[in-house]
């Protein structure tokens, strides 16, 4: 075989050897890419279940205060309503008297 002859089998197989380091650094760089962004995602999705858990407790703290204070208005309520009771008893007692 001549040198013509043997040049374009030397230029296919650098030429390819090229194409292959080319392709597989590309795929490396995409992997590096893809552990990246999952790496992000996970840490994105700690910090909002720390934030959903924290809300959930602040909300429940919320809702147990509303229930006591709604325990509150209704004994008040309750209080107000036999006060006025007592009230008009007297009035009615003093109506009677005079």
């Amino acid at each position: 075989m001549t040198l013509e002859q043997l040049t374009p089998i030397i230029i296919a197989l650098v030429g390819s050897a090229g194409l292959w380091g080319f392709l597989s650094l590309r795929a490396k760089q995409s992997h590096e890419k893809s552990l990246k962004d999952d790496a992000k995602s996970a840490e994105f999705n700690d910090t909002l279940r720390e934030q959903v858990d924290r809300l959930s407790d602040k909300l429940d703290k919320v809702i147990s205060d509303k229930e006591k204070l709604l325990v509150e208005m209704s004994d008040m309520k309750a209080s107000l309503a036999e006060a006025n009771a007592t009230i008009k008893h007297l009035e009615e007692l003093l109506r009677a008297r005079g």
